[in-house]
């Protein structure tokens, strides 16, 4: 693997931002709202109670979509190096990606219209497809 420094940077990064997104509760604050883990997904997240979930009786950061996002993204590339022994001639997780965001917007249209009514658990799985096939869509970046 080329570049393990940026590699591992990225990784780091990316399980503070998962640690975070989970709120006061995880801090021991009385409210994540107002709470600087709250204030720093402020502008990412619309931060729905009623798509949250909660740590400790205190709502996350945000909201079961995003932190399924955030999860996606490290569990993804925590498995780049083991992608990387594959040998694929072009890179099949840019398919996925396209395929993770088709299925969101379906699945945001499908409840906007009253077709189904999305959970915080389908919106976890959700989110953590498209962040997954994000991190995988350049893993190739890393071949030596």
């Amino acid at each position: 693997m080329s570049d393990k420094l940026l590699y591992s940077g990225v990784w780091v990064a990316l399980l503070l931002i998962l640690l975070f997104s989970m709120g006061g509760g995880v801090w021991g604050a009385e409210s994540t709202l107002g709470h600087w883990t709250g204030d720093m997904f402020r502008n990412l997240c619309h931060q729905d109670p009623n798509r949250s979930f909660f740590v400790n009786n205190l709502q996350m950061a945000v909201n079961s979509r995003c932190f399924g996002v955030f999860a996606g993204l490290l569990f993804g590339w925590t498995l780049i190096p083991l992608f990387l022994k594959g040998k694929f001639k072009k890179n099949p997780f840019l398919w996925l990606l396209l395929l993770a965001l088709i299925i969101q917007i379906i699945d945001y249209m499908g409840n906007h219209y009253g077709m189904w009514i999305n959970t915080n658990e389908s919106r976890l799985i959700l989110g953590c497809f498209l962040g997954f096939t994000a991190s995988l869509s350049v893993y190739d970046l890393f071949k030596s």
